[in-house]
């Protein structure tokens, strides 16, 4: 009779935890779709093949070692006790009456079957291994006190306490075995499973215990199964998904807004449903671990921004404010910037796109503040005060610096430049060398297109310019929230390349590049784009370029700084040093925050035009960063970054010997 009541009793909680957690899951998917529409990559091989590197193998995490093997202990503990749950609420839903004991374990257990030996056998040691994990990130929380992780806690110290109430069940259940049927559990158990069967003094306790902890494992999986939908956690559920449906396009490319649509309520994500599905996604996705916060340059220099609050943010106003959109409430509050979000941390962001590589979730963050830029740039004309004077320059000059269009090849004077406007047949040049406005107006960084171009000259390379033909690709527009003006930028920079027949194009500035490489293809532009430092590493690869590293010696040690539009949106990090390693004879010396680790010089994100108010100067930290390299040289790759840590340089008097130097100067001053 006992076991036809909790037979019911376990039916009863069972029905009631499922029906909570499906109905939780579903509501939180109806409020993520009700977000705008977003292109979904369609490669099915590609969804699988993501979801593979980032649930399964867990790439991103382990780019924190120590942190990535203590959640594997975790996470692979989750995955292996996946059977033996299945078969402990299979035992509850079907075998109460059957009064036997070992149910619990369905499994066989005889050397015609060792699967089910091993198998239980491991859960033991499979258990040790999540407490570990468990202790590990415990002591990161509340004794250590990571800076990165909020206290206190109640979700992580809920959910940390029943993972390990499973282990403990886990361990005392399967002890009792070897105390109930020594014959047939002995040699299926393992040593620790030998060890704790000491505290049964009788075949009865042992057989109490083995109900009472399976009693304690499935209401600890069922209390577990209605927290997770509706905490940070929800992320074991959702995470999958957000790998599986990634974007469409290349990493780091942004929506193209359909800006000539008449049925548009919003231009950018004012309110919550402004907001794509996949930063939703993204919203609940997140586990607030904080691992975006502390590779933010922003945040990092004492500015509002914190992308983990972006992307908290984005779920609690999903939780909190979409049911009124569900629901079709008129006059609800579902204003989400400066109400939950603040008009700093949107304009604090260098897009720098640190906070998307580290996170393990796959969220990025900065897709959802680009939209929130849009709105503040679009829809209500609210954005900082430098930026105005940058638009204008931009419309009136196609160029940030706002300097004459018939200045833009001044730079070329007395080199061999062809100009395309100027030729009989432009089109059968094999290269474009877009400039770009740094190199064609900023005095410095004409002395880097100077370079370049005697290198090209010196290997061979057949290339034109546009001249005065030449405008921005309206990186600094797009990444600043103005849709609109890059759209028209970029828009006149493909028609003019069609007219040239451009099939090839150089470039020595990585936004430009990324620029052009993944973004106009949104308006039928296909190039082969590549970067001076790639090119570079193959004429030299090829023989074109014959060097002599003995004239750079006064250069001495070299550390290179790693642009962010070059390195972590387009995870080129080998072509520049192999550059200096040529140049110089001897590979450059990386500091602990290089390759996609590397800090943003602090330009990005259309920082290049605006002040920094708050908090320290995110180039002078950088600065700081390289110097503790105590090099005599910092070679960098892009125009913004140049000029950043030069004047970094420039403003610590104590390193004012130390050289700023582009890859393509150093590898002109070994040419032989």
């Amino acid at each position: 009779m006992n076991n036809v009541i909790f037979h019911v009793v376990f039916l009863v909680l069972f029905v009631g935890v499922m029906y909570s957690f499906v109905t939780d899951t579903i509501l939180r998917l109806k409020m993520v779709f009700k977000g705008q529409k977003v292109e979904i990559e369609k490669d099915l091989v590609k969804k699988i093949k993501s979801v593979i590197i980032n649930v399964l193998i867990q790439k991103k995490l382990f780019k924190r070692p120590l942190r990535g093997i203590l959640h594997a202990f975790i996470f692979y503990g989750f995955l292996y006790f996946g059977l033996h749950t299945t078969s402990q609420i299979i035992a509850g839903t079907v075998g109460w009456w059957l009064d036997n004991p070992y149910l619990f374990h369905l499994l066989p257990i005889d050397d015609k079957f060792p699967f089910g030996t091993w198998y239980l056998t491991g859960l033991d040691y499979v258990s040790i291994l999540v407490l570990i994990g468990l202790g590990g990130f415990a002591y990161r929380r509340w004794i250590f006190k990571a800076r990165e992780l909020d206290r206190p806690s109640g979700q992580s110290a809920l959910i940390l306490s029943l993972i390990a109430t499973l282990m403990f069940a886990t361990l005392l259940s399967n002890a009792a075995l070897p105390v109930m049927n020594p014959e047939h559990y002995m040699a299926a158990t393992s040593s620790i499973a030998h060890a704790l069967s000491a505290i049964y003094p009788s075949v009865e306790a042992a057989t109490f215990a083995q109900a009472f902890f399976w009693w304690i494992h499935i209401l600890a999986v069922f209390v577990f199964m209605i927290v997770v939908p509706k905490s940070k956690h929800s992320h074991l559920i959702f995470a999958p998904f957000n790998f599986f449906w990634i974007k469409a396009g290349p990493k780091g490319q942004l929506s193209k807004m359909n800006l000539e649509d008449e049925n548009i309520t919003a231009f950018g994500a004012t309110n919550i449903a402004d907001f794509g599905w996949k930063n939703l996604l993204d919203g609940v996705s997140c586990i607030e671990c904080g691992r975006c916060t502390l590779v933010c340059p922003a945040n990092n220099t004492g500015k509002l921004l914190d992308p983990k609050k972006i992307m908290m943010d984005i779920k609690h106003s999903l939780i909190d404010k979409m049911p009124a959109v569900l629901a079709g409430t008129e006059g609800a509050d579902t204003r989400v910037i400066d109400s939950v979000i603040s008009y700093e941390e949107v304009w604090a962001c260098t897009t720098c796109y640190a906070c998307v590589d580290q996170c393990p979730v796959g969220n990025n963050h900065v897709d959802a503040i680009i939209d929130m830029r849009r709105a503040y740039v679009l829809s209500e004309s609210k954005f900082p005060t430098e930026l105005q004077n940058t638009y204008k320059n931009m419309e009136n000059n196609s160029n940030p610096w706002g300097v004459g269009a018939h200045q833009r090849a001044d730079w070329a004077k007395g080199l061999d430049v062809k100009i395309m406007g100027k030729m009989d047949k432009p089109e059968d040049v094999e290269y474009l060398y877009w400039v770009g406005c740094a190199g064609s107006f900023d005095e410095r960084n004409k002395k880097i297109s100077r370079a370049l171009v005697n290198v090209l000259n010196h290997a061979k390379v057949d290339f034109a310019i546009l001249g005065e033909q030449e405008t921005c690709t309206g990186d600094s527009a797009r990444r600043s929230g103005n849709e609109y003006l890059y759209q028209t930028m970029a828009t006149a920079n493909v028609e003019l390349f069609s007219n040239y027949k451009v099939k090839k194009v150089i470039t020595g500035c990585p936004h430009c590049f990324n620029t052009i490489k993944n973004e106009y293809p949104q308006f039928g532009g296909n190039y082969e784009v590549i970067h001076h430092s790639q090119l570079i590493t193959n004429l030299i690869a090829d023989g074109k370029i014959k060097v002599d590293p003995t004239k750079n010696s006064d250069l001495g040690q070299v550390t290179l700084h790693d642009a962010c539009y070059l390195g972590r949106y387009n995870g080129e990090f080998d072509a520049p040093r192999s550059v200096i390693e040529n140049a110089i004879g001897k590979p450059s010396v990386d500091i602990e925050k290089s390759k996609s680790e590397s800090m943003c010089c602090g330009a990005g994100g259309a920082q290049m035009w605006m002040e920094e108010h708050v908090g320290d100067r995110v180039n002078m930290t950088r600065t700081n960063q390289l110097l503790e390299a105590k090099p005599n040289t910092i070679a960098t790759n892009c125009p913004f970054c140049i000029t950043m840590v030069s004047d970094g340089i420039k403003a610590k008097p104590e390193a004012s010997n130390v050289k700023v130097l582009d890859i393509a100067e150093i590898i002109e001053s070994s040419l032989v």
